[in-house]
Order: C-alpha cells, then structure tokens, then sequence
C-alpha cells in the first residue's frame, strides 16, 4: 500500500526570497522555487530518545549552505525553499534551524521569527531531554530562538567570530569531549586516569586547553576518577563538590558554586565543571549561575546551554532549574560576596544575603569602634567589669517632679569648717570649702567691746575686728516680734564634727539682757566658750524663728 503524502503548506520568511517547507518526498527545481535540505547531511546524534535542537555548528554550517545559495548567480530572482520531511521531529529541526539563523545572521527580533511559525498546522513537537524515562519537560523553538536572541545581545554567542574547527574538534571524546558555554564557563566530561598514573590522550587535550584558556578553577562534581593535583601543579585551583548523579544540587552548594565563580570571574579567569558525562549536574551549577548572570527563564537556560553542548540537563534537573529560576535570578539583587572565605570551595567566597551580611558588618564596626576605644583607655589594663560601658536612664518629668516633691529641702552643700581665730579674741572663724562664693556670715560677739560697738533697744551695729571693713556689711535692723517677745535665730552647720550655733538677738528694753549671746552645747565647747556662755547669755530661752531676718554675704571669711 502506498504512503499518503502529507500536504503542508509552504511557510513565508521573506517574501519571495526565503521559505520553509516539508516534503515526503524529493522536490524538483523549477523557474521560480531552488530547493534544498540538510537533514542528511546534519543530522542530530541522539543519546537516547531525544532529538534536538541541532547545536551551533549545525547552525553555522547551515547558514553558510544557505548563504552559498543565495550568492549563487543562477538563483538570482528566485525564491529558495528550505526543507524537511514531515515527520514532527525534523520540521522542528529544520524551522528552529531557520529561525536561528534570522535571529543571530539577519538580526530579527524574536517576535518576526515565530510570525511566521506561530499555530501552524500540523504543529511543531517539543524538544526532550536526554534521559531514558519518559519525557515530562519540554523546551519549543520559541524557547530557542529566545535564548539566542538573549545570548546574541548579551555578547555570548557571535557566528561571524565562531571556531567551527576547535568547536567540532573538542566536543569529541577523544579530544578531550569538553564546549565552551560561554566566555566564563567550560563545561567537559570527567577526564580519567590509569592507576599507574600516566595521562591519556584526551586528559592531555584538556589540560593544554585549559592552560591556553586560563581556566583558574576546575569543580568536580562526580567520584574521583583521576589525581586533582593534575590541575593544581598546573596553578588551576581545583575543589570538590560531588553529589549524587541524576539529583539537583542544594540551594546551599548552587550559592557556594555561584560565589567561587564569581571570585574567579572577577579576576578575568574561566571555570571548569564536570560530572562523569557533564551533562545533568554540570548544566544544573552552569545553568543556576547564567540565570544569576544574564536573566534567563530556565527554558531559554536549557534550550541555550542544548544549542552549545547537546543533553545538558536531564530529567528531573529541568523541573528544578524551572521551579529555582526566580531565586536565581533574585539573589542578583537580594545577595552579596560574603567577606569570610569558606574552606569547602577552596577559600573562596560564597554568596549571602545582603541583609545579614550588612547587619554583620555593622555589628563588627561596633566591636572594633569598642575595641578601640578600650585599648585608647587608661583603664584598658583593669579587670572587664571596668570597661563596661554606663546605660543612663532617661527620667520622665512625671519622676522628675515626684523627686523634687520627695525632697524640697535645699542640699547643705559642700561642709564649713570652723578654726579659733587668735587665742585672745575667742572668735570662731569660717573658712570657705566650697566651690560657691557666696556664705552665710556668721554672728560673733567680742569680749572686750570698745566704743566703736554700739547695742541699743532698737538697732545694733557690728563692726568685726578686720582691716578692711568694706569687706562687711551692715545686718539689717532686727526688730522686736510680737508681744515684744526676744528673736532667736538658730543656724546647725555641718562639718566633720557637727555643731550648732545658737545665737539669740533681743531688742526687749529689759536692761537684764545685755545684746547678743553665743551658745556652744557643753559636750562641744572649750573652757572658753563655756565662760561667754555665761556672762553673755542670761537670757536665753530657746525659741527658735525662720532666717529671714538674716541677709547672705558675698566672698569668703578672711583671716586677722
């Protein structure tokens, strides 16, 4: 029975000039339509049930097939039409082919590629993976054509400068089997070494590449399958990071990973990663840290990562990168290099959230801030409890007042200490321990009055034994209270052996009350004093009344 051909319409590139179609059969030349394929020539080798995309070579090599037919004297004026068979598989092939080519060699926006191609019918199928279960993720031709219009504008990818020769030599396993992703990253297969130690044919390509590239750090992520320091005598930094084949890396070792290679990346150099094949685990760390770098979704990551190193990214990897994708691209604003190396990835630094890192930092500033000034302290030789810094509290002005409530008595201030003046004068002298100028005059009284000392009913006057009698002032006249009783006035000054002071002024006509009288207690007072008591006081009774009456002196006591 005769296969039934299958009618797909031819779709329009650019007018008259580039179309797409698919065939069951070998189409003819005519006049007006130049058809060609390359599904023979370029085919897609499968690792197991997967199918494409074709990588970059492909495309390079395409574009220059197409290129060589477009110059071609005998196709001027006619319309070229690039083809498939229409099987599902190779229509996508072929048209994610074609709109690669508009993208990176004719600079369209992605949007004028995928016009054309947009719910055509029969439809394209998507491109799986390379995993042998079923396939359950699936990356389309607008996936790749995105991820080389974003590569193209971010300088990753660049056809007019492509190496087709080093690219289709190093991607052999006997070469080395090792793609540059991107300027930053190689990804290879795990090289191995015999036993005894010798290098291999494909372990020598590697290292001598990597020499020439300035590769400065080399991630295993795989079981020890050769000796690290192969890379390490070579001045390339090597460090560990295994974990378990077909599983996806914690967000703990992708922050670590991205941090490493920042640190080397900063320093103009490239990094090495591999597994045992370097596909699944290494396109996991690759592609966290091109999300991180340059803003991919995780389909454009895989279907980019596809286009340079065919089955990177297998199974579950790619629903991982996909549910992780928004973090990545996150902890390009939310994270930082820490300051603190981890000896995990080398010394290296990883990243960390820039929140706790800035709290941390302000918390060591303090610390230092603190250590400085208790090494500038002449107490910074005591014992700690010294050093603590002192907590003032603040004190409302509701327990203000109730302070000012709890004590309304003046303080007495700084104490007075009393010295006997010259042993014949018998009068006691203040002397002035405060810092404030102004002291309460003291009332003396002197045994041999002369002329000069006048006492009347009604006003006294005192005239010290001093030089300088501008010194001195004159007390305001003391008159009698009510009922013609004797005033009292009654001064205690503290010193370190307390005394009080009683002095009685009276203005009673009485002629038994002679004027003024010094009082010192008995336990207190010298012979002296008690002999004054005697004679100048016979009148006193006691009374004591407020020291309004009594004006305050300005200056200190002085010395006869």
């Amino acid at each position: 029975m005769a296969k039934s051909r299958v009618n797909i319409p031819l779709v329009e590139f650019l007018k008259n000039r580039i179309y797409l179609g698919a065939y069951d059969y070998t189409p003819q030349d005519t006049n007006d339509l130049v058809h060609f394929t390359v599904e023979d020539a370029l085919p897609y080798n499968a690792f197991h049930l997967d199918f494409g995309p074709l990588h970059i070579g492909n495309l390079y090599r395409f574009a220059v097939v197409l290129h060589n037919i477009l110059n071609e004297e005998s196709n001027q004026g006619k319309a070229i039409v690039f083809y498939s068979s229409t099987s599902p598989k190779e229509r996508a092939n072929a048209a994610c082919l074609l709109a690669c080519y508009m993208v990176l060699v004719q600079s369209w926006a992605p949007h004028q590629v995928l016009q054309p191609i947009a719910q055509i019918d029969p439809p394209f199928q998507g491109f799986r993976d390379a995993g042998y279960s079923n396939a359950d993720y699936e990356i389309t031709i607008q996936d790749i054509v995105y991820a080389m219009w974003r590569a193209k504008e971010r300088g990753m990818i660049d056809l007019t400068t492509f190496n087709l020769e080093e690219y289709e030599q190093y991607e052999r396993v006997d070469q080395g089997d090792f793609n540059v992703i991107s300027k930053d990253f190689i990804a290879f297969a795990s090289p191995q070494q015999s036993k005894k130690g010798g290098l291999n044919e494909p372990f020598k390509k590697v290292l001598n590449y990597f020499m020439a590239s300035n590769v400065q750090l080399v991630v295993r992520l795989n079981s020890h399958l050769y000796d690290a320091s192969e890379f390490t005598k070579r001045k390339m930094k090597h460090i560990d990071m295994i974990f378990d084949d077909g599983t996806c890396p914690t967000m703990e070792y992708v922050q670590k990973f991205v941090g490493a290679a920042e640190c080397i990346i900063n320093k103009g150099g490239k990094i090495a990663v591999h597994c045992k094949a370097g596909l699944g685990r290494t396109g996991c760390l690759i592609g966290a840290h091109l999300i991180y770098t340059h803003g991919f979704t995780a389909n454009e990551c895989i279907a980019y990562m596809r286009m340079i190193r065919p089955g990177m990214v297998v199974g579950p990897q790619q629903h991982w990168l996909y549910l992780h994708q928004n973090d990545f691209r996150d902890w390009r604003h939310t994270m930082v290099l820490d300051n603190r190396p981890d000896t995990f990835i080398g010394g290296l630094y990883p990243l960390c959230q820039y929140d706790e890192f800035k709290s941390r930092m302000k918390q060591e500033a303090k610390q230092r801030k603190l250590q400085a000034a208790q090494q500038s302290s002449p107490f910074s030789g005591m014992d700690s409890s010294f050093q603590t810094p002192i907590r003032r509290r603040k004190i409302s002005g509701a327990l203000a007042a109730k302070i000012q409530t709890a004590v309304p008595m003046e303080s007495p201030g700084q104490p007075r200490k009393y010295n006997e003046a010259d042993e014949g004068s018998g009068t006691p002298e203040l002397i002035n321990n405060s810092d404030e100028e102004n002291i309460e005059t003291i009332i003396t009284t002197n045994h041999n009055r002369d002329e000069n000392d006048m006492i009347d009913g009604d006003s006294m006057s005192i005239s010290p034994n001093r030089d300088d009698s501008n010194e001195w002032r004159v007390l305001r006249s003391i008159s009698s209270g009510p009922n013609n009783q004797p005033i009292q006035l009654t001064k205690t000054t503290t010193t370190t052996t307390t005394r009080t002071v009683s002095t009685t002024l009276s203005s009673s006509p009485n002629p038994q009350s002679p004027g003024i009288g010094i009082k010192y207690p008995k336990s207190r007072s010298t012979s002296r004093g008690n002999s004054m008591i005697q004679s100048k006081s016979p009148s006193y009774n006691g009374t004591r009344v407020l020291s309004a009456g009594i004006r305050k002196t300005s200056g200190s006591s002085g010395r006869k």
